[in-house]
């Protein structure tokens, strides 16, 4: 059969086959040379492409595919063994394979030669499925001889590529099960993700590959501009390296299994943690990791719910960690502000068995309580003896009290008040005294009054002056003041 050329109009909808190529078949080059439209295509049986089934695939412009499916077979919209280019702004979407390739299948099985699959600007991969492998893409390599080039380019800033709501292993025809999954390589194939300046690589659904199958295969972001994963862990069982320019990890986001890992300086990792920090590294590598120190991490904070525990997020780890220098670490203004206000932040190196890992750490400002009772009790205190309503002296006051009023709470104290009387325009009044702790800034001090020490009424909070606290009571003691009356302290935190 000879090469194939559709012209700027062409394409075919609707079309519905057993044998491969739904719309278009040619096992030499389908040269598609305009705009073109490939809709609602199927191929049954053990057939693949469900719109194109070519030797090699030039676009010299944008085409849309969407809809098609093989039903029984690989590559959903495009089936291809060999160079594919991928014209600047062309579109897959809802494309179905029951094998691999939802969108598109790079199957070089048989392959006697390198080949090379380019996909450029503003290219875009949403809600493609396949039924094993490749949610959008499936690329497959035969040996080193045999290599599979795969290369994103992004050199529009205005149109990036990006992949979205894409699955492997759904079945055709449903919309639901499955996993995410933008890529998935198998045996030898090289990727590269170029994002030129201001330009960007968006990758919503993560990469996937074997271990063991695909050790020969490589990642390399180039260029000045940004690849960023926005959600779910990315298999890469093979060496990835961030040559040049951003490499974004969203909140669910990791890169796990790499071979090897090397990032270069002059690059920015960043990182968007989860509220939760994760057992695993945002970049976790099997392998040994090799990090400039030149480099730079990036960190947007999630929103703050405790400002009293300490967190520990795992940014980078390898079977090995290799630093020139530490790393500097930069933070999203916006979101690191109530964190810096609450505490502080320290990167610094974790050793494990088997595993360095490179850790951002927070840890709050102790509360004054906190630095109360880091003051007057050793590291090896058991809780149970430090906490505020814990008694250590036995002198039935709490450390709550002690903290409140100054005193030492492994001395047992007699009484924390003192009861006089004054006279107040001749006429006498109580009046509950007490020391305060200056720097318990964080405790209230309330009175409350009793005619028979069951029932107790609410006196008011008392603001203290200086380093002494005191309520003047309100009851006056005359022929009109009630037979019994007492007044007690009452200490709470705020």
């Amino acid at each position: 059969m000879g090469d194939t050329v559709i012209n700027a109009g062409g394409g075919v909808s609707n079309a519905k086959k057993t044998g491969n190529g739904g719309g278009t078949l040619d096992y030499g080059q389908v040269t598609i040379s305009g705009t073109a439209v490939y809709e609602n295509n199927t191929v049954s049986g053990f057939s693949q492409g469900g719109a194109v089934y070519a030797g090699s695939v030039i676009q010299n412009e944008a085409v849309s595919f969407s809809g098609n499916r093989a039903e029984s077979g690989s590559g959903g919209a495009l089936y291809c063994r060999g160079n594919v280019k991928i014209a600047a702004g062309s579109s897959f979407s809802g494309n179905m394979a029951s094998h691999n390739g939802g969108a598109l299948c790079l199957d070089a099985n048989d392959g006697e030669a390198p080949r090379t699959a380019d996909i450029e600007s503003g290219s875009t991969f949403t809600n493609n499925s396949a039924g094993k492998l490749g949610g959008a893409i499936y690329a497959a390599g035969k040996d080193a001889a045999c290599q599979t080039e795969l290369t994103l380019h992004s050199a529009d800033s205005s149109r990036p590529i990006s992949f979205s709501g894409n699955y492997r292993g759904r079945t055709v025809g449903t919309s639901s099960g499955g996993g995410a999954n933008s890529i998935t390589v198998m045996g030898n194939v090289s990727m590269v993700m170029q994002a030129e300046q201001n330009c960007l690589i968006s990758m919503e659904d993560p990469i996937y590959s074997f271990a063991g199958y695909s050790a020969t295969s490589s990642l390399r972001k180039t260029g000045p501009g940004t690849l960023g994963f926005g959600g779910g862990i990315s298999r890469c069982h093979f060496p990835v390296s961030v040559e040049a320019g951003t490499v974004n990890l969203g909140a669910t986001a990791s890169l796990q299994g790499m071979t090897e890992l090397d990032i270069a300086g002059g690059t920015r990792l960043g990182f968007t943690l989860p509220a939760e920090p994760s057992a695993n590294a945002k970049w976790s590598a099997q392998g040994p990791v090799n990090l400039n120190g030149a480099a730079e991490l990036h960190v947007t904070l999630p929103e703050m719910t405790d400002t009293k525990q300490g967190k520990t997020w795992k940014l980078v780890e390898g079977s090995a960690l290799s630093m020139t220098g530490q790393p500097s670490v930069s933070y999203d203004p916006a979101t690191a502000a109530p964190w810096q206000q609450a505490g502080s932040f320290s990167l610094h190196r974790e050793e494990t068995i088997g595993k360095s890992a490179l850790v951002l750490s927070w840890t709050p400002i102790p509360s004054p309580y906190e630095k109360w009772k880091n003051d007057h009790f050793t590291d090896d205190t058991p809780e149970d003896q430090t906490a505020p309503d814990a008694i250590p002296a036995g002198d039935g006051i709490t450390n709550l009290m002690k903290y409140a009023t100054g005193l030492p709470p492994l001395q047992p104290c007699g009484s924390v008040t003192t009861l006089t009387v004054r006279e107040v325009d001749g006429t006498p009044h109580l009046v509950l005294e007490w020391p305060v702790n200056p720097d318990a800034t964080d405790v209230v001090f309330t009175v409350e009054s009793s005619a028979d020490l069951k029932k107790w009424d609410d006196e008011g909070t008392v603001t203290p002056t200086a380093s002494r606290g005191e309520y003047q009571d309100r009851v006056a003691i005359n022929h009109n003041a009630p037979e019994r009356r007492f007044l007690r302290l009452k200490v709470t935190r705020e």
